[in-house]
């Protein structure tokens, strides 16, 4: 069982290399700049919104004070507003406004279109053993997120 973990967390170790790999040359255009962390954002609120803050940053990567900021610009741009969600004033959840949502799904769209031209370079046995393994890992990911992995 070491063994299997250890060769495990070797491949798990190579993801960031992958992940640099895919989105080299990656160009994203919208009508307004956003660096990095303001994408990442708009790009998880698009797949994940309503969730109190405190919960984005965690998953973005960002610290409370860093994230703060990132959503206060999106707020500035007109991208995301903040709700509140309970009685607390503290608590509030992050929306998409709706030039938010296009801003994100035409960022995603060029994504995609990011990735298809990357996949070029690969033979279709090679597509179909990545899609796979990337299915594995996003229902990993699920079972972790539920507290079973």
């Amino acid at each position: 069982m070491q063994k299997k973990a250890e060769k495990i967390a070797e491949l798990i170790g190579m993801l960031p290399l992958f992940m640099g790999l895919v989105l080299e040359g990656i160009e994203i255009a919208t009508p307004f700049p956003l660096n990095e962390s303001e994408e990442k954002t708009l790009m998880f609120l698009h797949k994940n919104e309503g969730s109190p803050m405190t919960e984005y940053s965690k998953k973005v990567g960002l610290s409370k004070g860093s994230f703060t900021g990132v959503v206060d610009r999106l707020v500035e741009k007109g991208l995301v507003k903040r709700t509140s969600v309970s009685d607390d004033r503290r608590v509030y959840a992050l929306i998409l406004t709706e030039k938010g949502k296009e801003t994100a799904k035409d960022i995603d769209l060029q994504f995609k279109q990011h990735i298809a031209k990357k996949l070029t370079y690969l033979p279709d046995e090679d597509l179909r053993a990545l899609k796979k393994a990337l299915a594995i890992i996003a229902a990993t990911i699920e079972k972790f997120q539920a507290g079973k992995g």
